[in-house]
């Protein structure tokens, strides 16, 4: 990893670290989502962050929960923390569904061994020192946005905590601008693609927060055939990754969140 970026904290100058609402107006007017992920990574690290991650769940009164994830943390402890289940010990999360307010990583809330370990493999991926905002405005959602750095140092804690503010307005923006790219009204002339049923159960547990090895259990067919269902459905729906198939099909009124 470039030097540079491993302790980014240390090329802010404090004196100029403080930001207009004009210095975001990139990501809240972002065209899509690979640009809305350009804007957020250049406008972390210019706040001295590696690493980003924005998150949302909708848990309807009635069908299946679905949530979304813009990922700038690595691929590494993406895909482990997913396999793990990690979501359901991850003291961050359980922040975001009992508080409003942000919070600043710290040893304490790594508070049981579970946790312990989590933390560990965590920081062996490249996470240690972070600050994490829960966002929300609908009754039926929960959103966390997270920007994080890899070192593990005091000064990697307080930098977090001094640039609290800026942090928390560039999740409101990263937040605004998912509802608009995401989750706004689908285009009337924008026909859906046709989808097979097998296509369209991997597509809804995906969208739920489930990996091929769950859906495969889940669906009784082997992992391999979830992977060919799920190769079809981004080539349909002409994106590239899981996260960006998701996106189309709210928007598309494929999947309802």
């Amino acid at each position: 990893m470039d030097e540079k970026l491993f302790h980014a904290h240390e090329l802010v100058d404090s004196r100029t670290c403080y930001k207009t609402l004009a210095d975001f107006e990139r990501i809240l007017t972002a065209s899509s989502l690979d640009s809305l992920g350009r804007e957020v990574r250049r406008e972390s690290r210019q706040l001295g962050f590696e690493h980003f991650l924005y998150g949302v769940r909708y848990v309807p009164a009635e069908g299946e929960a679905c949530q979304f994830i813009l990922s700038g943390y690595p691929a590494q402890w993406m895909e482990h923390y997913q396999a793990a289940g990690y979501a359901e010990i991850d003291p961050i999360v359980a922040h975001t569904y009992r508080y409003a307010t942000p919070l600043i990583w710290q040893e304490s809330i790594f508070d049981t061994p579970e946790r312990k370990i989590f933390m560990e493999e965590a920081r062996a991926c490249g996470i240690g020192t972070g600050f994490s905002v829960p966002i929300g405005g609908l009754p039926n959602e929960i959103a966390l946005a997270s920007i994080a750095n890899p070192e593990i140092t005091k000064d990697a804690q307080a930098h977090s905590a001094h640039m609290a503010g800026a942090l928390y307005v560039l999740s409101s923006y990263m937040h605004e601008a998912i509802r608009r790219l995401v989750f706004a009204p689908p285009q009337s002339s924008v026909e859906p693609p046709r989808l097979t049923q097998r296509e369209l159960e991997c597509l809804r547990w995906w969208a739920g927060g489930k990996i091929a090895a769950q859906i495969a259990d889940i669906m009784n067919i082997s992992q391999s055939g979830v992977h060919f269902h799920l190769q079809n459905l981004k080539r349909k729906l002409g994106v590239r990754n899981k996260h960006q198939a998701i996106a189309r099909a709210i928007l598309l009124g494929i999947v309802n969140p």
